[in-house]
């Protein structure tokens, strides 16, 4: 026969196991996962300081212009790196911060 402690600890450790399933399974945790990896994945195809840097040599009103070359200039892995960038955060309004401000506006 099983002790209440024994009883106490099987029901907590299934408990903790739920909660870290339902932890896992949130849309943020993906989102975020997904987010890193591809800003890890940018970081190491383009070298941000040295964009920075030559960025503080262009003037004010060159900035527009300098964004769009190295936009058109870049490589493809770049790019879809960015556009993951770019759609994740997006995608995280869409799943995780629109629900929320929809439920507190009917309720």
């Amino acid at each position: 026969m099983k002790t209440t402690k024994q009883l106490q600890r099987k029901i907590m450790r299934r408990i903790y196991y739920i909660y870290g399933v339902r932890l896992l399974t949130h849309p943020l945790v993906a989102h975020v996962f997904i987010l890193g990896l591809s800003m890890f994945i940018f970081a190491r195809l383009v070298h941000v300081a040295a964009v920075y840097r030559n960025m503080m040599h262009v003037e004010i009103g060159e900035l527009g212009g300098y964004v769009f070359r190295a936009f058109t200039h870049a490589d493809i892995p770049t790019l879809l790196a960015l556009g993951l960038i770019i759609f994740t955060i997006l995608s995280l309004q869409w799943k995780v911060v629109m629900p929320k401000l929809h439920y507190t506006q009917t309720a």
